[in-house]
């Protein structure tokens, strides 16, 4: 995929636990590096956004469960949550090489996917891989701090420092899992935003909503005259965005707890959330957006056990189902 001239880094405040230098940069200027990063064609218009809010950011101190908030004077997280974009992000990565195979069967036969999964000889040992991968992850919603689970061996640390990772796969994650941490916080800022104008929607799921369009039409609208003026291919671009959007809903579902995925008062439907992040793009059917976000939705529902007798005959088409089916 091509990459855009500014890369984004995963802000790592400082956690309090070494003295910060004084010529290190505050938690908020490294969180507007991020989004500056991940959204360069708009770097000028978030800078004075984030000047004219004045908002803080407020890194907290790790404890169980997720931290990720905002209201009309901060935007809050800690940095376990942080390490779980990136856990999660490495570990949902691994989705392909468990599901591909009978994606690629299914589409090009017209079988059930389900059947193309059944066939598949070599899934099992990969898929029980993948799900101990992932629970790992979601142990550490649990925790109350990163130290207290068992770390893979073969993810790397979280790191500000792409050039660090050697692997060419592991510096594809970190710009993914970057933007996907970038939809996040735009998520929140939107929050500020809400908060600070008094122009929130009427109820708390609509404001959800609210900011998930927002976040996602603020990293993909514009881009076409980006890519033109730095001569990159646009259907590359748009589809490294919307799969860091994607992996961002991925995450997201994770960090929702099961009883809220219906919907409650504070929150729509899970199934709502992730169709307003990932469904509607337009990007050419060869785009590998469509096999990875497939994977990526087959996985999800091969974890809440969901039927899986799906007929498409396009990558799309299956994205496209595998929707409805959430719903």
């Amino acid at each position: 995929m091509t990459s855009a001239p500014a890369t984004p880094h995963i802000p790592l405040p400082n956690t309090g636990e070494t003295p910060a230098m004084a010529t290190e940069p505050s938690d908020r200027t490294i969180v507007l590096h991020l989004l500056r990063g991940a959204v360069p064609e708009r770097a000028d218009e978030i800078s004075s956004l984030w000047s004219q809010y004045g908002h803080g950011v407020e890194v907290a101190p790790s404890a169980k469960g997720v931290t990720m908030n905002a209201d009309d004077k901060r935007i809050q997280f800690d940095t376990k949550t942080i390490d779980f974009f990136w856990l999660l992000g490495f570990s949902a990565w691994r989705a392909i090489e468990v599901y591909s195979p009978a994606l690629v069967v299914a589409t090009w036969t017209g079988m059930p996917l389900d059947q193309a999964l059944k066939i598949d000889a070599e899934r099992g040992q990969y898929e029980f891989d993948y799900k101990q991968r992932i629970s790992t992850a979601q142990s550490l919603i649990a925790a109350e701090q990163t130290a207290q689970i068992s770390w893979p061996t073969d993810i790397p640390q979280p790191t500000a420092d792409r050039d660090s990772l050697g692997d060419v796969q592991h510096k594809t994650m970190f710009d993914l899992v970057a933007l996907a941490l970038a939809f996040a916080l735009l998520h929140e800022f939107r929050h500020v935003m809400y908060c600070a104008d008094e122009s929130a929607p009427s109820t708390l799921p609509e404001e959800e909503i609210g900011c998930d369009n927002w976040a996602r039409e603020y990293m993909t609208s514009g881009l076409a005259a980006y890519a033109k003026e730095h001569g990159l291919n646009y259907a590359q671009v748009q589809q490294k965005r919307a799969m860091g959007i994607a992996l961002a809903a991925v995450i997201i579902h994770a960090m929702t707890p099961t009883h809220a995925h219906w919907g409650n008062r504070q929150y729509p439907p899970i199934a709502e959330r992730l169709t307003a992040m990932i469904s509607g793009y337009n990007l050419p059917a060869g785009s590998p957006f469509w096999p990875f976000t497939a994977c990526l939705l087959i996985a999800l529902m091969r974890q809440e056990n969901r039927p899986l007798g799906i007929v498409a005959h396009s990558n799309q088409e299956m994205v496209e189902m595998l929707l409805d089916r959430l719903r």
